[in-house]
């Protein structure tokens, strides 16, 4: 059974390397992995980094 992607998030979210800017939502499934939807890279901190919009 394939997990439901939110679309929204209460975050936005860089990828540091791609630099794809997407809602917190888009990137995990089940809210402790996560990952860049267009490239891939993972991990909030290492891959990822939380942003204001």
């Amino acid at each position: 059974m394939q997990q439901a992607v939110r679309t929204e998030g209460r975050d936005w979210l860089r990828c540091r390397a791609c630099d794809a800017v997407f809602p917190e939502g888009r990137a995990t499934t089940d809210g402790w992995h996560y990952a860049c939807p267009d490239c891939g890279e993972s991990g909030l901190g290492d891959g990822l980094k939380r942003i204001e919009r």
